[in-house]
């Protein structure tokens, strides 16, 4: 295995770790969504949509059936790096 291999195998061991870490992140947001809209804080809820759309946007192509079922009322936006 040559060092340009090494690097191309570390490289998607950094994107796979990323993209976990992002999938943790939406949970995480989506439970504390959960629990905003069961106490009736509507703008702590409304925050945290926009929050998991944001995520689920950096996943982007990477979206998986696990972010599936963290869906929001929140239409899809666009917001691209400037």
């Amino acid at each position: 295995m040559g060092v340009t291999s090494i690097a191309k195998v570390n490289a998607d061991q950094g994107m796979e770790d990323g993209l976990n870490e992002l999938i943790a992140l939406a949970r995480m947001i989506a439970y504390a969504r959960q629990v905003a809209q069961d106490i009736k804080l509507p703008f702590a809820t409304n925050c945290l949509d926009l929050a998991l759309e944001a995520v689920k946007q950096e996943v982007g192509d990477g979206l998986t059936s696990e972010l599936a079922e963290l869906g929001s009322p929140v239409p899809q936006v666009s917001v691209s790096r400037h």
